[in-house]
């Protein structure tokens, strides 16, 4: 796969998951990691984690994910798993 294709993936799975609203609220954004995420984010059912997650990724604090916040958590885990290898 090349990077073109990846960031096309990344565009896609937002799309996928986020509402009329082009933003993720925090069912979706469970909806997403559950679907996407399944062994990497063991704890993600959870409620805290989740509730955890979305606070500290809402950065502006709107109450939904929009685009830019949830590339930076791709950014975040691809280091983190690019670390853990």
């Amino acid at each position: 796969m090349n990077l073109q294709t990846a960031m096309m993936t990344i565009i896609g799975v937002f799309r996928k998951n986020a509402g009329q609203d082009k933003t993720l609220n925090k069912a979706e954004l469970k909806t997403l990691l559950e679907a996407e995420f399944q062994g990497l984010l063991g704890n993600a059912k959870d409620k805290n984690v989740i509730d955890e997650l979305f606070k500290e990724l809402d950065q502006d604090g709107n109450g939904s994910v929009d685009f830019t916040e949830f590339v930076t958590m791709v950014a975040a885990l691809s280091v983190a798993i690019n670390g853990m290898g």
